[in-house]
């Protein structure tokens, strides 16, 4: 169980974050940010092991707060988890030359905030330096093999990508998740303990909200009478196992493009 101290001036915000990451064990901290040096004293008495800041907020701007920290021999080495909607390349830049500073995009899924948090305290999470800030495109990545998920979302987060991590419990549970974040595309496995990728891609095409989402699937399934049907589908990429980063970057990016074209944007 870790101390967080969670600082966002939208109420809402404060009460989502806090509510996920108790759920996880966690002692939450909540934070109005009405005035800097009274968020700063706070970091000071609670000795917390981790603060989760906004980025604009109008009584004590995310940026200033962050330069505070690191600029307070007692705060520089807090670890720092900055949810925000906005972000630029400068903004990148700043992220890079203060360290120790993790990036997530708003809005966040419940169980990401909470599996990122767990593995930033555990010393295993590789810290953005702010490819996301540029993304290349949301992933949802389906995979039952925990050291496959983390594999390539290791490669997607390295490439300009930001990956969503879904573990498949059920098809149900994958096809809610999907429709709630709606990704730009799924990196999906095709055989599963609970159920296999071409059923899932089935209830895909059928769900109006994600009907139309790319999908690269990838299996070391040699199979062609079952890959047959799948082929057909222009949304649908096969890569075999194992996989290369460099060839499943590219093959994400050209679907990506490919669908955004077929779609008109």
């Amino acid at each position: 169980m870790a101390r967080i101290a969670i600082v966002d001036d939208n109420a809402s915000a404060r009460l989502f974050a806090s509510a996920c990451l108790k759920q996880d064990g966690h002692e939450v901290l909540e934070l109005e940010p009405t005035c800097l040096y009274e968020v700063l004293k706070t970091l000071h008495e609670e000795e917390v092991d981790l603060l989760i800041t906004d980025l604009v907020m109008p009584d004590c701007p995310g940026l200033t707060l962050l330069r505070a920290c690191r600029e307070d021999h007692h705060l520089r080495e807090l670890k720092i988890l900055l949810l925000t909607c906005f972000g630029d390349a400068s903004l990148a830049r700043f992220i890079q030359s203060r360290g120790n500073i993790h990036y997530m995009g708003k809005p966040v899924a419940p169980q990401e905030l909470c599996e990122s948090v767990r593995l930033y305290l555990d010393g295993d999470l590789e810290v953005d330096p702010g490819w996301s800030l540029e993304c290349q495109g949301h992933v949802a990545v389906v995979d039952d093999s925990h050291l496959s998920r983390k594999l390539h979302m290791s490669i997607l987060r390295r490439t300009g990508f930001k990956p969503l991590e879904i573990v498949p419990e059920s098809l149900t549970h994958v096809l809610t998740t999907l429709k709630e974040a709606k990704p730009d595309i799924l990196l999906l496995d095709f055989l599963m303990p609970s159920f296999c990728g071409d059923a899932l891609i089935r209830a895909i095409r059928a769900t109006e909200a994600i009907g139309k989402m790319p999908i690269i699937l990838v299996t070391a399934h040699g199979s062609s009478e079952a890959m047959a049907p799948l082929q057909r589908d222009s949304r649908l990429d096969i890569i075999r196992k194992p996989v290369l980063p460099a060839d499943l970057v590219q093959r994400m990016k050209e679907m990506i493009r490919m669908a955004s074209e077929a779609d008109g944007h």
